[in-house]
């Protein structure tokens, strides 16, 4: 999966590192000059002042010792804040479907001397987590590429531990200077709709993130 990246490739339906494409989620594997590529507008300082990374994780409340899966990890912009939230103990697993974005995300971790990050190379219609895995699963900028989301809401709420939360931060459908084209983006009202048809419930909306809305769901 790849949320965090939909900045790259002029943003022509990166999902979870894939295209949507009647349907579904295409897998694509970029060669190493094209994951450079990827990597550098994601890890731009600018996507901060929007963006603010550590704010959401402040708001988030992450303890030493949580399991985390960043779903849609991409290059790893939040992957890499998430793991040192929840050291020493926890676990990140950085979930993509793209297999080069992964490596990158391996090679960050282990620049940082972060031992705590485990990659998952999931398939598009599946996140490849464990039953009851997991204390939060976070997407960011990933939701809206999901095409078949009733069948795939199941899969989060099996891997979330009791007591775990779900977290949906997704650009807001109106005009904006970022994101997707207005037609690929997701209503708030209906994102809450849809989870909690899912059996989620809405615990918590923060409200400072500029362009996206912000949502925390418990099961």
């Amino acid at each position: 999966m790849r949320g965090h990246d939909w900045l790259t490739a002029g943003m022509t339906g990166l999902v979870l590192s894939g295209a949507v494409l009647a349907g579904q989620v295409a897998l694509q594997r970029r060669p190493p000059d094209k994951v450079a590529e990827c990597v550098k507008l994601p890890e731009d300082p600018e996507r901060d002042a929007w963006q603010q990374p550590d704010a959401v994780l402040e708001s988030l409340a992450i303890r030493p010792g949580d399991d985390v899966a960043d779903l849609g990890a991409g290059s790893g912009y939040f992957t890499m804040r998430l793991a040192q939230a929840v050291a020493p103990g926890g676990t990140v697993y950085a979930v993509d479907v793209d297999a080069h974005m992964l490596e990158q995300i391996e090679r960050y971790a282990q620049e940082a001397q972060l031992d705590n990050v485990q990659t998952v190379l999931a398939d598009p219609d599946n996140p490849k987590l464990g039953s009851s895995s997991v204390d939060l699963i976070f997407l960011c900028n990933t939701l809206h590429h999901i095409s078949d989301r009733s069948k795939y809401y199941p899969l989060l709420a099996q891997a979330l531990k009791p007591g775990g939360r779900l977290v949906i931060i997704d650009f807001q459908k109106r005009k904006l200077p970022v994101g997707p084209d207005m037609e690929r983006k997701l209503d708030k009202k209906d994102v809450i709709r849809e989870l909690q048809a899912a059996g989620f419930r809405l615990e918590k909306e923060f409200r400072f993130l500029q362009y996206q809305y912000f949502l925390v769901f418990g099961h």
